[in-house]
């Protein structure tokens, strides 16, 4: 699986209700979808989502399906990532 995180912003005047969506997310939305972490961010970028697809098509299936229609999602900005090292 793939690797991906998603930064959204978000409509200061809703943020409690799209950070409450995002907590009402699923483990495994949809098919072949992980999500891992979902975090608060500073800076240009309000929140971000870390999760799992199997292919660029899914990960970009998700963004759209599940994450840019939440009302109160003003912009999202989807990266793949790799894990260097994982600390424990």
């Amino acid at each position: 699986m793939n690797w991906y995180m998603v930064f959204l912003k978000i409509d200061p005047n809703v943020t409690d209700r799209v950070v409450h969506k995002l907590q009402t997310l699923r483990k495994n939305p949809m098919p072949n979808i992980t999500l891992n972490y979902t975090y608060n961010v500073f800076g240009t970028w309000d929140t971000c989502l870390w999760f799992q697809a199997n292919t660029h098509d899914q990960a970009m299936t998700f963004v759209q399906k599940y994450i840019r229609p939440i009302p109160g999602v003003t912009e999202t900005y989807t990266v793949p990532t790799t894990i260097i090292k994982q600390y424990k």
